[in-house]
């Protein structure tokens, strides 16, 4: 069975705000920090390209696929999360909650099962002060025997690897706020996708491949936010 393995010093709890359509975090000075992939949703690419996608089916079609995906995820997380800490796993409960994700679960159980090893962290809030940013990790664990941020994801179909830099740039969040807090460095991070077709695919990457880009969302977002915050206002 799996072990918690981490014996570092403990996470503030930190409460959220949502601010002109953003979510962000309360950090012990009081400061707020944006969440990072609320950062990540505000590069202009994404929201050009979300606000075409809606144009082309509909508002009524985007609200249905939007809410279809959102409760998909969530009940996936719960399951992986239930999985990896409980002793005796409740299938009934979640297969009767969404069996969509229910049946997405079951193909990523073997990989669970063969590469995830010992926890460090799980659904735990961070936050960086050297990025202003926080977030919630969805683990972090031995995955084939070595520390790293693991993030799962659900899709409708499979996702190209080029399409993910996203992901990977909101992992390396997650790691150096993990250093930041610890002291310890993370050097790997890996996303766990499963499309609702059954495949199953696993990215692996380093994280200090993504750096240069996270400094560069960040100095954008802070270069913008007044203008974000204005136009919501």
């Amino acid at each position: 069975m799996r072990k918690v393995i981490y014996e570092g010093p403990e996470f503030p709890k930190l409460e959220t705000h949502n601010i002109a359509g953003l979510r962000w975090y309360e950090v012990p000075s009081g400061d707020k920090y944006p969440s990072i992939t609320s950062v990540l949703g505000k590069q202009p690419g994404k929201i050009d390209g979300l606000k075409k996608w809606r144009e082309r089916v509909g508002d009524v079609q985007a609200n249905i696929v939007s809410r279809r995906a959102a409760s998909r995820g969530t009940s996936f997380h719960h399951m992986c999360e239930d999985y990896l800490v409980e002793e005796i796993f409740d299938e009934e409960k979640h297969k009767s909650k969404n069996f969509l994700a229910w049946a997405m679960f079951g193909q990523v159980k073997k990989t669970i099962d063969e590469r995830v090893g010992d926890i460090f962290l799980m659904e735990q809030s961070m936050y960086s002060t050297k990025y202003q940013v926080a977030g919630r990790v969805d683990l972090i664990a031995k995955f084939d025997g070595v520390p790293t941020i693991i993030d799962w994801k659900t899709s409708t179909t499979m996702k190209k690897d080029e399409w993910n830099t996203d992901y990977y740039t909101q992992c390396s969040a997650y790691a150096d706020m993990y250093t930041e807090h610890t002291g310890e460095m993370i050097e790997d991070l890996a996303i766990i996708m499963v499309s609702e077709d059954g495949e199953v695919e696993v990215f692996k990457k380093k994280v200090d491949d993504y750096r240069d880009r996270l400094d560069t969302i960040m100095e954008e977002f802070y270069t913008n936010v007044s203008d974000l915050l204005e136009n919501a206002a």
